[in-house]
């Protein structure tokens, strides 16, 4: 009966994928009642003066291997794992939208502090919007779940959180939260972050090497980003900015950008010096570039521990 049961498991798990082991978590105890009652039956049924069913050596150890295996999957039952493993043999992979948010900046505001997520940025492009004191954020994030309403659920939990203290709005980028299970699995596949350009903006970014990229049609007020992998900024070629960044090596600064490499040590020093070029296993940042982007402006200042390129369009 057991071996029918489990044929019958089978063939259904064909067509639905997440119910046997639903069905297989809430019936096996019917396997002990029936040994069971196949040893009372044999026993009933016996008319015979010397019984033919006997327990031997062997069948003990096997009666105590089947109680130990239930008492195994009794804790595995209790503990969630089976719930979890069933989850993760119903979840597929769900491309979900991130939950929009536009904030408007309260007056009294004159700094944005933003703080990217714990592991990576996950293709995040930073833009500077026009003069008007609005936010915006929106994106996708590639979700593992059992449903694809389930997904829409999780990524509802990410995105964009702002909180302000002072005169300092703090802006905080949240990974899809994960429940424990195997297989899961969610990360932001893409998102755009709009700021005011007539803020300043303090960024925190990755601190794991993921890229950060930026676009800057506007700048009104200094930028300051700190991301410990590439930085890649796109320039608006009516934008007029300074710039100041601190990299590895002279041959970090890349792009179409007229750079002047000084060490970060010193004060002034031309381009066409030889400059002591750090290792790269070294911590910190140790050569400073300068470039002026137009007839200059407001400072835009990027520190990296790898390459910052930055172009005109």
């Amino acid at each position: 009966m057991a071996l029918i049961l489990f044929g019958v498991a089978t063939l259904v798990y064909r067509h639905d994928p997440g119910y046997v082991p639903q069905l297989i978590n809430n019936w096996w105890p019917v396997v002990l009642i029936l040994l069971g009652l196949e040893i009372f039956l044999a026993g009933y049924l016996c008319r015979d003066d010397v019984p033919r069913l006997k327990y031997d050596f062997l069948a003990l150890i096997l009666v105590l291997v089947i109680v130990i295996i239930s008492l195994v999957i009794y804790v595995f039952n209790s503990s969630g794992l089976a719930a979890r493993l069933t989850q993760a043999l119903g979840a597929a992979s769900y491309t979900v939208d991130l939950p929009e948010k536009r904030l408007a900046v309260a007056e009294g505001v004159k700094k944005i502090a933003v703080q990217g997520p714990g592991c990576e940025w996950h293709n995040l492009q930073l833009r500077s919007g026009s003069s008007d004191d609005q936010i915006v954020f929106f994106g996708q994030a590639m979700v593992t779940a059992t449903s694809e309403a389930e997904a829409r659920e999780m990524a509802r939990n990410a995105g964009l959180f702002s909180h302000q203290v002072g005169d300092t709005l703090f802006l905080e980028l949240r990974e899809v939260p994960l429940y424990q299970g195997f297989g899961l699995s969610a990360r932001i596949s893409g998102s755009t972050l709009i700021l005011p350009a007539g803020l300043a903006v303090e960024v925190a970014g990755d601190k794991n090497g993921a890229g950060l990229e930026m676009v800057l049609d506007y700048l009104e007020a200094d930028w300051s980003i700190t991301n410990s992998g590439p930085i890649r900024v796109t320039l608006n070629r009516g934008i007029n900015v300074q710039i100041e960044a601190c990299s590895l090596a002279a041959e970090m600064f890349q792009g179409n950008i007229n750079w002047k490499i000084q060490n970060r040590l010193t004060s002034t020093a031309s381009s066409d010096q030889k400059l002591p070029v750090p290792t790269y296993n070294q911590s910190e940042p140790e050569v400073m570039a300068r470039a002026t982007v137009g007839e200059g402006g407001p400072l835009l200042k990027l520190f990296s521990r790898d390459a910052i390129m930055i172009n005109t369009r």
